[in-house]
């Protein structure tokens, strides 16, 4: 069985930068800062989306990120209320920006006191906590996420599938005078490697957190989307691996190009 070093040696090639992004839900952030939940910036004139406001994301405030932009204004909408939403929530579930679940603005100049709108959230909302606040930036790296598949055997996220395999060659050797960090063949052990290797939180490139399977790797169509665009995960807050995922991919050349029209969205919240 082998330790958390060996591991992370294993998984060495498949190191992504990353910006992590930390709740600072005593900050109050100005119109057009980056935030969470709350009143977001809207152009004089602009239609409000009709759907709940989840984040907005101003680069200038982030540290360089290597293929993001360095300034304008991201922002993330998602329909938590009515009818449409209620096989959203009970599946692992796949979207494009044209489902009608999502959307994602972009706006490449944002004035400093630029003019707000009130977040609408449904009365009746699907259960996903709501979260208000200002954001933290940490830059870092990390190495690709593992879980177990629904075959129980390791997976990662997409691009790094021969990783699984240098992973899984680590748990077949034995060596009885050697220390582990995870037994799989207990609950804890298992509880353990999926914490330190899940990748969970609020973010901006990296790895995706993973369920079971990257859901990428289900339809050739979905892998074009190569780019974790924005991660909003309530896994870290909750302390529990049931609480919300929502993984915002994007193609690299619509990135590059800061194009923002032609997402996928992943959704999950249970194992």
């Amino acid at each position: 069985m082998p330790t958390k070093k060996q591991i992370i040696e294993a998984l060495a090639d498949t190191r992504r930068p990353c910006v992590r992004i930390t709740l600072e839900d005593n900050k109050v952030p100005g119109p057009a800062d980056s935030k969470f939940g709350g009143d977001f910036y809207l152009p004089a004139g602009a239609e409000a989306p009709e759907m709940e406001f989840l984040a907005q994301i101003n680069f200038s405030q982030v540290p360089r990120l290597e293929g993001f932009p360095e300034k304008g204004l991201l922002q993330f909408f998602l329909r938590t209320g009515g009818d449409e939403f209620e096989g959203f929530i009970e599946n692992e579930s796949v979207f494009r920006t044209d489902s009608g679940f999502f959307q994602v603005r972009w706006y490449p100049e944002v004035p400093v006191d630029g003019p707000v709108h009130p977040d609408k959230v449904p009365e009746e909302r699907w259960p996903m906590a709501k979260v208000i606040g200002g954001m933290g930036f940490e830059a870092g790296d990390e190495t690709a996420s593992i879980a177990f598949g629904n075959d129980c055997d390791f997976v990662s996220d997409l691009g790094c599938e021969a990783s699984t395999k240098a992973v899984a060659a680590l748990f077949m050797e034995e060596d009885e005078d050697e220390d582990t960090d995870y037994d799989l063949s207990d609950c804890s052990g298992v509880d353990d490697l999926t914490w330190d290797f899940g990748n969970w939180g609020f973010k901006l490139g990296g790895h995706p957190s993973l369920r079971y399977d990257d859901l990428r790797l289900e339809d050739a169509a979905y892998a074009a989307y190569s780019v974790l665009l924005f991660q909003f995960d309530l896994t870290p807050l909750a302390q529990d691996c049931e609480a919300d995922t929502i993984c915002f991919f994007i193609k690299p050349e619509d990135l590059e190009a800061c194009r923002f029209d032609d997402i996928l969205m992943v959704h999950h919240n249970c194992y």
